[in-house]
């Protein structure tokens, strides 16, 4: 008989895809590996922070509109989506808002095996909250210098070079917070994200300069998605390349471009190495504790 944890003892794997830089598929990404893990069969629940866009929350939307009447099981997460606070206080704003997503993980962190968190292109308290609760962090970077400059300097002069910045000082930031609470380690992945199917000289040079860079901020780096039409033209109907679209377009097999969409997911999702069953850690009843502190803050100045 297989060993099975007390349900209070399990605590989540928390995925959080994100980044400051706009424009890089945080979404598909965060679409895709919560699909891959419900179809291997995990519990999952996601946690859309974009209260402005919430493309998660209307993908799953239309996933579920779907279900209704797909002729096959459509897997659906358990979903939150966050609301925008809607005081002239910036300060009540930010206390509602943290209320809601400390409700949101206290909902699933221990029913759930895995929580993927999408987050906004923009710098807040929220955000940098959600960094510090993540097991594994996937950042996407389209294949342009523009996007590898939030993570260090790019510059013609060599000695202004390299400096790091922003994005990755507060995912360095989000790191030194979680080793002083409890000792745990963000496994960062930094995914190349809607790259040409031509390798062109600029792409090598972007992965040559995330390869240089991997040993600085500490990252693992890694091939994302290409840029397929088919990766948009599921989203109205809520399915990705891992279901059986070939049913759903009422024909008898795949092209090969949709064979390799699903081939390529995948692989990132394999790339990822995450855990294949979630237990119960000191580590993480550490986190849960403070997490559950900062809520209390929260609810205090609420009252």
């Amino acid at each position: 008989m297989p060993e099975i944890d007390p349900p209070d003892l399990r605590s989540a794997h928390v995925i959080v895809v994100a980044n400051e830089k706009g424009g890089t598929g945080k979404s598909t990404l965060s679409i895709h590996i919560s699909v891959a893990l419900l179809k291997a069969g995990f519990r999952v629940a996601t946690i859309d922070l974009d209260t402005r866009q919430q493309t998660l929350t209307r993908f799953f939307e239309n996933r579920a509109s779907w279900a209704v009447n797909a002729p096959w099981n459509v897997e659906l997460p358990r979903h939150h989506a966050l609301d925008r606070g809607n005081s002239d206080n910036v300060r009540d704003n930010e206390t509602w808002e943290f209320g809601a997503f400390a409700t949101a993980i206290s909902e699933v962190e221990h029913e759930y095996e895995f929580v993927v968190i999408d987050t906004p292109a923009s710098d807040s308290y929220l955000m940098r909250l959600a960094h510090s609760l993540a097991d594994t962090l996937v950042s996407p970077v389209n294949d342009s210098f523009i996007d590898v400059d939030v993570f260090s300097r790019v510059h013609h002069d060599r000695t202004q070079r390299g400096q790091v910045a922003q994005y990755a000082d507060l995912v360095l930031e989000a790191r030194r917070k979680r080793k002083m609470v409890d000792q745990g380690i963000i496994d960062w992945i930094i995914v190349r994200n809607r790259m040409s199917s031509t390798q062109s000289n600029n792409a090598k040079q972007i992965a040559a300069s995330l390869s240089r860079l991997a040993s600085q901020l500490k990252f693992r780096p890694a091939n994302g998605l290409h840029d397929r039409v088919i990766f948009r033209e599921l989203f109205p109907i809520g399915l990705t390349a891992l279901d059986p679209i070939e049913e759903a377009m009422r024909s008898n097999s795949l092209s090969t471009s949709q064979l390799a969409a699903r081939r390529e997911v995948e692989e990132l999702i394999a790339t990822l190495q995450l855990p294949e069953r979630s237990r119960g850690m000191a580590h993480l009843q550490a986190r849960h504790d403070w997490f559950e502190r900062i809520s209390r803050y929260y609810r205090e100045l609420q009252d």
